[in-house]
Order: structure tokens, then C-alpha cells, then sequence
């Protein structure tokens, strides 16, 4: 978002890095996917709060072992 930021207000270019993170999540076709624009707005947020993608990082590899665990808990 920081080259964003260069260019755009940072809700524009906090929505524009959200929209490229979920587009990229479409390598495996499903719809649903797009649902981690609403994370990458968090991600994008922690990005410009701190200056550093620390943060971001972090909430992403939460997130990520939030879902293992939901998906393992369904079976």
C-alpha cells in the first residue's frame, strides 16, 4: 500500500491493495475467496498504522491458522 499511498488518499489505496490481495487469491478458482478483502483491509490498516508489514504478517498468519483450525473442526 505504501506506493499507493504515494498516489492515492489511504482508504483508496488501502481498498485498492485489498481488491489486488483477493484477486490473487483466485489462482483456486472459488468464489468465496474474495471473502479475504475484508481481512486485507486489516492487513492493509496495520501495514499504514505501523509503517512496517510486521503486523500485517502476523494477522495473516493468524488468520490462516484460524481456518485450519475451523476446517479441521468440520471433519
Amino acid at each position: 500500500t505504501l506506493r499507493f499511498e504515494e498516489r492515492w488518499r489511504p482508504v483508496t489505496s488501502a481498498l485498492a491493495a485489498a481488491a489486488l490481495f483477493s484477486l490473487g487469491h483466485l489462482l483456486t478458482p472459488a468464489p468465496w475467496r474474495l471473502l479475504v478483502f475484508f481481512p486485507a483491509l486489516l492487513f492493509a490498516w496495520l501495514r499504514s498504522r505501523t509503517g512496517t508489514i510486521v503486523g500485517a504478517a502476523i494477522a495473516h498468519f493468524l488468520c490462516n491458522v484460524w481456518l485450519l483450525v475451523l476446517e479441521r473442526s468440520m471433519y
